[in-house]
């Protein structure tokens, strides 16, 4: 670039620095949330697959219907390492029970992993933490480190613990990280590790990992597990209750994880290409100004090339100022959200930094979007001729269609005729101001809809849960003995007994195979047997419900249709694995459910099937006052009745519980959104700022006669601010049918991908009137510098005005 060149830029910035503020601003803060999305999922799959894959996760994991001892189990694993496919086998067993801390039992459930004191751990293992060593003695537990603070306990305390042969007193002895479970606060459930020495307890899990690189292809898993599941049928003599077989070495919530991050990253995405379609059509703008400049340049004997070299120089120092800008706020943005999401995960990140691609990717984006998208108005520029630029006369400002026809608009007030008429002017420049307030608008007020609709269903799951305490029994009971004992109660007005319980659903053949993770609550299908005058029933879809007392009826969810047998129909023929045992079932209906893979028979049907007297392990309470004291009390009262009735209790807590759960789940909704929204609204504040200051300049002319003939510089003024507002105001309109389709669309996908349901459509009024509000407001700031400039235009500055 030559010396007069350098010397023309260096002027063309200072003139101009205001505006080309707003440009590096723009396309900085897009550049900053695409950069730190991007960075944050390009390092989450590695941190949790990593994790995840440390612990050495079976494949599959066969559940036998029932135990057998720890040298049968150490036999029969020596057996299944030779089968075909199968890398590595272990046995294991687990069970949840109530924990006792300081003679209080917790409301929070522990779930305890049991394996053998010499395995040695080649999968399924994780981290010993504080003080951890395996195997522990016969009278310690370690526990999950994240379940200390949720239990109440730390390192060298005691606990009792109540399992399946009774309660046994434990010491924690240390702590555990377990990556492949999801958090015990997100759970609210503990965690806990023994040895077999500590329980006595036999083995009813074979879990095996199939050899890469089939065991990464889940169709593949399923087919060497039946295979094993037939072979210990066949020559071992043991029956399989179930095949759990979740999706190959994924965290069971990593996937909520991967769409919040790609929906971010979209979002972040699509404003940095608005940022610089604002930032090409702001560099139109200065180009249209230079004609006159080009014209004598041309003139003089600079050539096309040249003069576009000077301005494709000018677009790069603003992409490099903004990248540079932009890059660590991008890098620590990523870091943060990483590491806030990987703490949800419950995985203990071993590096924050993204991987070098992501680096290079911001890089490229922030340097080479914003030239790429001014190179036609570029190009356009630099080819202006002498003869064009002699006949250029500035901006045209002859008023449209649109302005034209609402000039005719009787008893309208001038200045607010003027200001709707300079609007509209520019059909170019308004849509664009309009478009990116409307994107921010839509944004936002779907962001506020969405969580609208959450607590819609929030609000909808308290209405159905009629009942005040949930009571869970560390076994199966009696129903009436139950029920009685817990209605004998002061306070009580009335309980109902449930059967619920893990089963598996296969067609006419085979095992049933679900997705169920470790912790056996993910991808678990649970049996809920409903008594006669039950009140509650999720939304039917086919067929019909459950008729009180009939037998050998049952109503499926749509999500354990989908996942077990997807061609079933209400008439089908489906079977149960309950217990371990076979049973035949008559499908009646399918049902929709928010969450929960669950499947609905009565109790009478329940007990024919099993041969047995009706029994329950759930109890749900109903008391006369529904405020949290009285479901306290209540509860302590009914653990007490039914530990005087021989009925040992898991847990007996208050109703709200469940919704400590489920906000655990339902909390990252709202960041999708609102972490959109806030780039887009930065931008159309800049592109409303960048209008006004363009049409002041367009309409100089036309402020010097205003200013001429006597207008006041407040009226002068009022009419810019006019039109900033009217713009922010059409953006708001302009918004509404992009709020709405983007409510309806976002809460149809991120409640499949959450809840199995779409979200309820709500429209959130106060979101809506939140967003008006900010709009005006930011479209006051952004006008007052052009409405000052104007107001204080002199009649010479306007002469001397191309």
């Amino acid at each position: 670039m030559s010396t007069l060149l350098r010397v023309k830029l260096r002027r063309d910035l200072r003139a101009s620095w205001s505006r080309f503020v707003l440009m590096v601003v723009a396309i900085a803060v897009s550049l900053t949330v695409f950069g730190g999305m991007l960075c944050a999922w390009a390092a989450i799959g590695r941190e949790t697959g990593g994790a995840y894959l440390s612990t050495e996760p079976a494949s599959a994991t066969i559940v036998l219907d029932r135990g057998v001892t720890p040298e049968r189990m150490a036999s029969v694993l020596a057996a299944a390492r030779t089968r075909p496919g199968v890398r590595e086998a272990t046995g294991r067993t687990q069970f949840e029970g109530a924990v006792e801390v300081g003679g209080t039992v917790l409301d929070i459930p522990l779930q305890v992993f049991v394996a053998a004191a010499d395995d040695p751990m080649r999968m399924v293992r994780f981290d010993l933490g504080q003080r951890g060593r395996w195997p522990p003695s016969g009278g310690e537990i370690l526990l999950g480190t994240d379940s200390l603070r949720l239990l109440g306990v730390a390192v060298g305390d005691s606990i009792t613990v109540h399992g399946p042969d009774g309660p046994v007193r434990l010491r924690v002895a240390g702590t555990v990280y377990d990556p492949g479970l999801a958090p015990s606060p997100q759970e609210q459930r503990g965690r806990g590790y023994v040895s077999a020495t500590a329980v006595a307890l036999p083995f009813d899990q074979v879990k095996v990992q199939v050899a890469d690189p089939e065991g990464r292809a889940r169709d593949r898993v399923v087919a060497v597990a039946t295979e094993v599941g037939d072979w210990l049928r066949r020559e071992q003599g043991l029956r399989v209750a179930e095949i759990q077989v979740p999706e190959p070495y994924a965290h069971p919530h990593q996937w909520q994880a991967d769409v919040l991050l790609l929906s971010l990253m979209a979002g972040g995405a699509a404003a940095l290409l608005l940022s610089t379609i604002l930032v090409a059509t702001m560099l139109n703008t200065l180009f249209t100004r230079q004609i006159p400049q080009l014209g004598i340049m041309k003139a003089i004997g600079a050539r096309t090339g040249t003069v576009g070299r000077h301005y494709l120089v000018m677009i790069s120092l603003v992409a490099a100022a903004a990248t540079l800008i932009a890059s660590a706020p991008a890098v620590w943005i990523g870091r943060t959200l990483l590491g806030t999401l990987l703490t949800t995960l419950g995985v203990r990140p071993v590096s924050l930094a993204a991987p070098w691609w992501a680096y290079v990717v911001i890089l490229v984006a922030g340097l080479g979007l914003p030239p790429l998208m001014a190179l036609p108005p570029l190009v356009r520029a630099s080819r202006t001729t002498v003869r064009a630029a002699i006949d250029h006369h500035g901006a045209a400002s002859e008023p449209g269609g649109l302005a034209v026809r609402l000039g005719r608009v009787p008893r309208l007030d001038r200045g607010l005729l003027m200001a709707l008429r300079n609007t509209v002017r520019r059909p170019a420049r308004f849509w664009l101001s309009t478009g990116l307030l409307a994107a921010a608008g839509a944004v936002f007020v779907a962001g506020m809809s969405l969580e609208a609709g959450v607590d819609a269903i929030t609000r909808e799951e308290a209405a159905r849960r009629t009942w005040d305490v949930d009571v869970q029994l560390a076994a199966p009971a009696a129903r009436e003995a139950a029920v009685e004992a817990a209605r004998r109660v002061p306070g009580v007005t009335r309980a109902e007994g449930f059967g619920v319980m893990p089963v598996g659903v296969a067609g006419p053949r085979g095992f049933p195979v679900t997705w169920t993770y470790p912790d056996q609550g993910h991808g678990r299908i649970t049996l809920i047997a409903l008594p006669r005058g039950v009140t509650t029933f999720p939304k039917l879809l086919e067929g019909r419900a459950l008729h009180p007392g009939e037998s050998g009826a049952i109503v499926l969810s749509r999500t354990v249709r989908k996942k077990t047998v997807p061609a079933l129909v209400p008439g089908d023929d489906v079977r149960l694995f309950i217990e371990g045992r076979v049973t035949s079932w008559r499908v009646a209906g399918i049902v929709e459910e928010r969450g929960g893979d669950n499947v609905y028979v009565t109790a009478e049907g329940l007990a024919a099937a099993q041969g047995r007297p009706q029994q329950v392990d759930r109890l749900r309470v109903y008391t006369g006052g529904h405020d949290e004291r009285t479901r306290d009390a209540v509860a302590a009262a009914v653990r007490t009745a039914l530990a005087d009735a021989g009925i040992t209790v898991r847990s007996a807590a208050s109703v709200s519980r469940a919704e400590a759960v489920g906000e655990g789940h339902m909390g990252p909704l709202l960041l999708v959104l609102l972490g959109i929204a806030v780039p887009l609204g930065v931008l159309g504040v800049i592109g409303l700022a960048s209008t006004m200051s363009a049409n002041v300049l367009d309409r100089t002319r036309e402020f010097g006669i205003m200013h001429a003939i006597g207008a006041r510089p407040r009226t002068v003024r009022r009419i810019v601010a006019a039109e900033g507002l009217l713009l922010a105001l059409a953006g708001c309109v302009a918004a509404v049918v992009p709020a709405v389709a983007l409510t309806w669309l976002l809460g149809a996908g991120l409640g499949n991908l959450f809840m199995n349901v779409p979200v309820p459509f709500r429209i959130s009024v106060p979101g809506a009137v939140i967003w008006v509000v900010l709009a005006l407001l930011g479209a006051a700031l952004a006008t007052d510098a052009a409405a000052t400039r104007a107001s204080r235009l002199t009649v010479r500055e306007a002469l001397a005005h191309l």
